[in-house]
């Protein structure tokens, strides 16, 4: 997987206001107007195409904007293109990660793991397969960041992964 770094240039107001802000794969801008309305993106795989990624739910389907603090820049659910280069990746922590396959698996995009870790196992309900998104949400964290929680609980054999439409789903032991 090509992993690249979000390079935010600019908040502005307006998308008249970018300009050239926008040369390089990876480079991005939000345009703000009291809150993000759009991310606009020149597409990391380098087709050299401006990628805009609606921010604001009342637009219609949004993506869900995170910043701050330690978190650089992440958005959810991952961004795949259905024209041009159809290239699909997700912005998170400040990096781009080109999909080709999973997310790498050693985690060390995020901070507290471990704390995060025993948050997710403590908060999880017993008997049921759930998505690891409603906890990010009750939990108020990345949906990114508690997928990578999940997954390493899977691989301890505390938890155990859906297959098929249940991917993505998981479960206690």
């Amino acid at each position: 997987m090509k992993n690249l770094d979000l390079n935010l240039k600019a908040v502005v107001e307006s998308r008249s206001d970018i300009g050239t802000l926008l040369s390089k794969p990876g480079d991005a801008v939000i345009i703000q107007r009291g809150q993000p309305r759009w991310m606009m993106l020149k597409c990391p795989c380098g087709c050299g195409e401006d990628i805009p990624i609606n921010l604001d739910r009342r637009a219609g389907k949004a993506w869900r904007y995170y910043q701050g603090g330690d978190k650089g820049v992440t958005l959810y659910p991952s961004v795949w293109r259905d024209t041009g280069c159809e290239s699909h990746f997700i912005v998170w922590r400040g990096r781009i990660l080109l999909m080709g396959g999973y997310v790498d698996d050693d985690a060390s995009s995020v901070p507290d793991l471990p704390d995060l870790i025993r948050r997710v196992r403590m908060s999880w309900p017993s008997g049921v397969m759930i998505s690891y998104v409603d906890v990010a949400d009750k939990l108020g964290e990345i949906p990114w960041d508690v997928l990578e929680a999940c997954r390493h609980l899977t691989r301890e054999d505390v938890f155990v992964e859906g297959s098929g439409q249940q991917r993505a789903m998981f479960r206690r032991r």
